[in-house]
């Protein structure tokens, strides 16, 4: 299980999104637990940059994973997701 707190260093989070680009790496990630992470990240007390991270994360999770990513409590009904539109 992955585990993440807001922090100013989001080189990480970077890394994952690079991951994420191929869709074997995107099932992985979800699989790992990385979608309620996330969305944590979205919340108003993480900084600017690392919400714009997690929302390119979930959008590009969203190309293999959309069902899952639509299924994760905070993206009900693509509440986050129509952030990234």
């Amino acid at each position: 299980m992955l585990a993440i707190i807001c922090c100013a260093n989001n080189n990480w989070l970077q890394a994952l999104n690079n991951l994420a680009e191929t869709d074997e790496n995107k099932q992985k990630i979800v699989d790992a637990g990385a979608l309620p992470l996330y969305v944590k990240l979205l919340r108003p007390d993480c900084d600017e940059t690392e919400q714009r991270e997690a929302s390119k994360g979930l959008w590009s999770l969203a190309f293999k994973c959309k069902e899952q990513v639509l299924k994760e409590p905070g993206c009900e009904q693509g509440q986050y997701i129509t952030l990234l539109l």
